[in-house]
Order: C-alpha cells, then structure tokens, then sequence
C-alpha cells in the first residue's frame, strides 16, 4: 500500500514541470500583492524565471523578473503619456514602455555609447524590447507619429 502511494505522488509530481511551479508561484506571489498584469511570458524549457509587467495598487508601474527567490525587479512612478521601466539582468535589459494613449510612434534608446530604434507596440499599450547586454545607464526617448518627443 504504502509503495503505490509513493508511485502514485511521484507520478503526480513529475507531471508538474519547473515552468508550472513557477507559473504557479508568480500566479500566487501577483495575487498577494494585488499585481494588476499588462503581460508576461512563459518559462520555456530550462529557463528558470519569467518576466513580468504590471502595475501595483499603488498605481506604480513596473518591470520583474520572478524567479521564486531573488526576484529581480523596477518600479517607477506612472507618468501621463508615457512611463518606461527598465530592467537590467543577466547579460541583458529589459525595456517596458506604458503608453496607454500613444498608440502611433517609435522609441529611442541610448545605451553602452550605442543607438537603437524600435515601433511602439500598436496593439497594446506596452510595447516590451530587449537590447542583448545588460546596461546600467539607458536613456529612452518616444516620439510620436509626427516626430515629436512625448514627456
């Protein structure tokens, strides 16, 4: 009796794979804290952590990286027209661009001496891009349809 529970709680464990646990730990964690999601993604494979981004009951706006233990993360103060969030992890920065009126436009970053430019998301109002080294100073801009700088 007491192997086939073992067999049967094994099995059953097995069936929850590290990205579940991991899904199910965020899920637990936004709802302790009154996490309102605008996206995250979903661990695939061997990664270990998700990328979340949300907005608090404080009406901050913010950018994590959960992980279950350390959870790497920025909160900022939400802006009128646009707020950026910026996440800087392993080998890699994260930018999170709330723009929940601005649905036309390109952002502007600056970082490490070098220059990126990118659409704002049209569909959603967040627009999420990843630059392939992690930054300490990043400076973004975003420019509406015409070209002009939206503070």
């Amino acid at each position: 009796m007491l192997i086939l529970l073992t067999v049967v709680i094994s099995t059953l464990t097995a069936c929850s794979s590290p990205s579940e646990k991991l899904l199910e730990q965020f899920t637990e964690y936004r709802v302790e804290r009154g996490l309102d999601l605008y996206r995250q993604t979903v661990p695939q494979g061997g990664e270990s952590s998700l990328v979340a981004v949300y907005e608090t009951v404080d009406d901050l706006f913010g950018i994590m990286e959960f992980d279950g233990k350390e959870n790497n993360y920025q909160e900022v103060e939400k802006k009128q027209e646009v707020t950026t969030a910026v996440l800087s992890g392993d080998g890699e920065t994260i930018l999170a661009i709330l723009h929940l009126d601005q649905k036309m436009g390109k952002v502007k970053v600056h970082a490490g001496g070098q220059s990126e430019e990118f659409p704002l998301d049209t569909q959603e109002p967040i627009t999420m891009h990843t630059l392939n080294d992690s930054y300490d100073d990043v400076k973004i801009k975003v420019f509406d349809e015409q070209g002009n700088l939206i503070e």
